[in-house]
């Protein structure tokens, strides 16, 4: 049996069909849409809005400059009316219950708990957090310069260009006092083993910190204005001048936007001893002889002080050299040089995050051109080079990225063997395989050629038992966080003569460890004492510098032996 459907069923299907809305609701019931939509955007504006002007704000710390556990008051607004669960955060600290000793919506005073020494302020309520001031503990200020404008004594600071900015951006200190040049003088930076964090520690050993010679750091200095970049290794706190034994008045500068974190830790103090010896001497006449001994340098990670030298110098410090000087030496004598040092060395830890690095600073320091540079020792014009790093970097432009690049390239293609010498650092691209020396100088040649500014380290690394070997790694500069190490010899796996004290070894790239001990950062370019005089250059030493010896007059003809560092002591 069969069911047709009747002619009629299309009549059916079409009344089962929803009826229509008339024009005229339809358009009733999308203004209402519309309506509805406008007023949930306004209330979820509203909200965000309240949200915001209820959010406290700090408008002023009274005192900002103090001593833990006295108390302070706090100005501001959207405090509440009580404090309920509201809460002060110090220095990362939260004050117990008993700290507060009144509340209002605009107004709090608080005794600051003994715990807390310099760092950010925040309120925090049920509406958020505030705005962050800075409380700053009197003990980390220098003591100012006796009577400010009558009867001082010491270089004044009157006013700072800016009261914060990052590692490398310029700083220009107005005053009275300075000098009318530097000689000596030098801006001091504070320092902590948390530098690069927005304020050291309660437990950090605050210090100072300065330009380094080879960072171009001062760009003017006059008796009442300087012009210094921000150096390595600067933390939040008091930048003073410092001339002579003259320490001048503090002003507060914090360090901001770096693009990572920068720790010095783990501290190891070394003495250390070096010897010259010159006989076999030759002369005739009137003469001068000159030996520019390589000093351990000052960074941020190391510190270093000369505990004796026999005899005392012509010039103690000269371009990372100390210069002594002998003259009208008799044929048949024979002389000597001795020094010792005490050296700090701190290991240095990084966080870096590529993406928020500068590519581009708007006033770059003139220290990153100078490093992109070739020079006598780092080839990074070599066309070999050249088209080494385009292919390893091709596009990368971020400096960090790229330095990943390179040292990736380095430890899978660069084989390190102590018997490689090369008379050129891109020689090793043809064998694949480098000393030490020939390493880090290939390595920084690339790291130049790819955009990085980057410069050669010479020194020692030493183990537990004291052996020390000659040494050299690099380091790479980033804006805003400073200097960064890397030791691709030791990255690569290799075993240079002493036991490797990390046994990860990719922690070599961005950090290093307290057994490398710093002679020269960068190639030293000396300039001679004599204009006619001979001069002697000693490659694969400790430190890269374009000369050693230097002899002028009737002095025909000598020998000299320099002995290696020698490790004395560890503490």
């Amino acid at each position: 049996m069969s069911l047709e459907l009747p002619p009629s069923s299309s009549l059916f299907a079409e009344r089962a069909r929803p009826p229509s809305a008339p024009p005229r609701l339809r358009s009733a019931l999308k203004r209402l849409a519309i309506a509805a939509a406008s007023c949930l955007a306004a209330a979820l504006g509203a909200y965000l809005l309240y949200g915001l002007l209820s959010r406290p704000r700090i408008d002023r710390i009274d005192p900002a400059v103090g001593e833990p556990g006295q108390v302070i008051r706090i100005e501001g607004r959207n405090f509440g009316a009580e404090r309920g669960e509201s809460r002060i955060e110090a220095d990362g600290v939260s004050p117990t219950a008993s700290s507060y000793l009144s509340w209002s919506d605009e107004e709090l005073s608080l005794r600051l708990p003994a715990a807390v020494d310099s760092g950010l302020i925040y309120l925090v309520t049920r509406h958020g957090r505030s705005n962050p001031k800075l409380f700053m503990n009197r003990a980390r200020l220098p003591i100012r310069a006796e009577n400010q404008l009558a009867g001082r004594s010491g270089p004044f600071i009157a006013s700072a260009s800016s009261e914060g900015g990052p590692v490398g951006s310029l700083l220009v200190l107005s005053g009275l006092d300075f000098g009318a040049s530097r000689e000596g003088a030098s801006v001091q930076f504070s320092w902590s083993v948390d530098a690069g964090q927005a304020l050291p520690g309660p437990q950090a050993a605050v210090s100072s910190v300065e330009n380094a010679e080879t960072d171009f750091g001062y760009e003017l200095w006059s008796d009442k204005e300087i012009r210094v970049r921000v150096p390595d290794g600067a933390a939040s706190g008091a930048v003073t001048v410092l001339r002579g034994k003259d320490r001048g008045n503090g002003v507060f500068f914090r360090v901001t936007e770096a693009p990572g974190i920068k720790r010095y830790t783990d501290r190891r103090t070394y003495s250390l001893s070096h010897s010259i010896s010159v006989n076999k001497i030759k002369a005739s006449g009137e003469n001068e002889l000159y030996l520019w001994t390589p000093e351990p340098v000052e960074t941020a990670y190391q510190r270093a002080a000369a505990l004796s030298r026999e005899p005392a110098p012509l010039v103690p410090d000269y371009r990372g050299t100390a210069i002594f000087r002998f003259k009208d030496l008799a044929a048949g004598s024979e002389l000597s040089v001795r020094q010792s040092y005490l050296v700090q060395v701190y290991a240095v830890e990084t966080e870096i995050a590529a993406e928020r690095i500068a590519l581009k600073p708007k006033d770059p320091p003139a220290l990153m051109a100078h490093y992109l540079a070739p020079d006598g020792r780092v080839p990074s014009d070599a066309p070999e080079v050249q088209a080494l790093a385009r292919r390893i970097v091709g596009g990368e432009r971020n400096p960090w990225r790229a330095t990943r690049l390179v040292w990736d390239w380095l430890v899978r293609n660069l084989a390190y063997n102590p018997a490689r010498e090369q008379a050129r650092a891109q020689d090793a691209l043809a064998s694949k395989s480098a000393d030490a020396h020939s390493y880090a100088l290939l390595a920084c040649a690339l790291l130049r050629a790819a955009g990085v500014p980057s410069l050669p380290v010479a020194g020692y690394l030493v183990e537990p038992s004291r052996k020390a070997v000659r040494h050299y790694w690099v380091e790479v500069y980033l804006y805003g966080l400073g200097w960064v190490p890397l030791d691709p010899v030791l990255g690569s796996g290799a075993e240079p003569g002493v036991e490797v004290l990390w046994k990860d070894r990719s922690r070599y790239l961005g950090s290093q460890d307290n057994r490398h001990i710093a002679f020269s950062r960068g190639v030293a370019v000396l300039a001679p004492m004599a204009p006619k005089g001979r001069r002697v250059a000693k490659d694969r030493r400790w430190s890269f510098q374009s000369f050693y010896e230097e002899s002028a007059g009737r002095l025909e003809a000598y020998s000299s032996f320099w002995g290696d560092v020698e490790v004395t002591g560890m503490y």
